[in-house]
């Protein structure tokens, strides 16, 4: 495997020793570890915190567990005990932190939890994976150069440009010298948006290994499309906050005198922005195109998918959406901004890309996108759910980056 850029696959001759629960991963083959491989996870879940990560760390964490790994998560926002994950029970500690005092407070009483609970189970764990290279990869990172700390880490960055990891990792105090610490740390850091490459180069972290390895998503059986709406009827799933770009969306459609009778567009969600893209929308009289629904359970958002045509995601920036993921899986072509994501996956023919943070542009795709056939949304459509089935099925996925954790936990032992 590469030392900085290395895709991790299953070894030919391993062995996996499946059970579900808590268990143990069993390796068999050249370098296989004697005893069990054992994850720390660094992030929260729901349904205390609903976002997009948090989403992907629950399906990774079930998916490990079923495949036999030993697996406990912590954060600063679940709670002490066991959390059930499908089908899967996960024991998770909470990390203390006060919030309401301000960003330094906040983050010095995460940091002190952290470093605690890292000497408390130093000898627990083989290695760590934390979601996001944010204040768990910044703390880890200290807990190892302290010594309070032995097993590898493994961070994966959650977003690419705009307000992402890169931009948190800039603006702590004291930057230079927490990514030079990073830098020593970590053991491997996984992109599932190629634009983090570049980023992770302006911030100076060569040393650890990179590895290429998306999210990833539940295949279920494949719905049955014959025909397109009319009005076509899209759809957005989310949290209503500047990252999301609605209000570009709504500055998008404003100038679309032809959109009435047209299309539909149901938003799905909550959020600190809600309220003000919903006045946007009143206030732009797109009260007859754009429609707002409440946040929707598991079930409820495949219901909405297999009512809708399109998916359309124009984000200002993200790593890799869990929306337009679960869009795509249910069978439905996506209108995406270019955040290197995502948008490399559709520009493949499963749907429609523009720039992002470019209102004329999304414009411009509107428009080519509602006047493409009946015919070509469903093929696209058809490869949506194709590309899907062949590189983002949850399994693999979970197995990829369980190969990664083993191999860091083998060369770190």
């Amino acid at each position: 495997m590469s030392r900085r850029y290395g895709r991790p696959t299953w070894r030919a001759g391993a062995m996996l020793h499946m059970q579900c629960g808590r268990s143990s991963v069993t390796w068999r083959g050249p370098g296989a570890m004697a005893d069990p491989v054992r994850i720390l996870v660094l992030a929260n879940l729901p349904p205390w915190v609903m976002g997009g990560a948090e989403h992907q760390t629950a399906r990774l964490v079930e998916q490990w567990c079923l495949m036999g790994a030993h697996v406990e998560v912590a954060g600063f926002r679940i709670p002490d005990g066991v959390v059930r994950l499908g089908d899967a029970e996960v024991k998770t500690y909470r990390l203390r932190s006060i919030s309401g005092l301000g960003r330094t407070a906040r983050g010095g009483t995460y940091l002190a939890s952290l470093l605690v609970f890292a000497r408390r189970h130093r000898k627990r764990f083989d290695v760590a994976y934390c979601r996001g290279l944010a204040d768990a990869a910044l703390g880890l990172s200290l807990a190892r150069g302290l010594g309070l700390w032995r097993a590898p880490i493994l961070a994966v960055p959650i977003n690419a440009h705009g307000q992402g990891d890169a931009s948190f990792v800039r603006s702590v105090p004291l930057s230079p010298q927490w990514r030079s610490l990073m830098n020593r740390q970590l053991g491997a850091i996984n992109l599932i948006n190629s634009a983090i490459n570049g980023e992770l180069d302006a911030l100076g972290l060569y040393e650890p290994r990179r590895s290429f390895i998306p999210n990833g998503i539940e295949i279920r059986p494949q719905i049955v499309r014959t025909h397109v709406g009319r009005p076509r009827r899209l759809m957005w799933t989310g949290r209503f906050e500047h990252q999301k770009g609605l209000d570009l969306l709504v500055d998008a459609l404003r100038c679309m005198h032809e959109i009435e009778g047209r299309c539909t567009i149901d938003l799905y969600g909550d959020g600190p922005l809600r309220q003000h893209i919903a006045d946007l929308v009143v206030s732009n009289g797109l009260g007859g195109v754009v429609r707002f629904g409440g946040v929707l359970g598991k079930d409820e958002v495949r219901d909405r998918l297999t009512d809708s045509d399109a998916f359309v995601l124009p984000s200002r920036y993200e790593g890799m959406s869990n929306s337009a993921l679960e869009a795509m899986e249910a069978g439905l072509p996506v209108l995406c901004t270019s955040c290197g994501g995502i948008d490399q996956t559709v520009q493949e023919g499963a749907g429609w890309v523009c720039a992002a943070n470019d209102p004329e542009d999304l414009r411009r795709t509107l428009r080519r996108m509602l006047s493409e056939t009946d015919d070509a949304w469903l093929e696209m459509g058809s490869k949506a759910r194709l590309l899907v089935e062949q590189r983002f099925r949850i399994e693999d996925i979970a197995a990829r980056n369980l190969e990664l954790l083993h191999d860091l936990a083998r060369v770190g032992a």
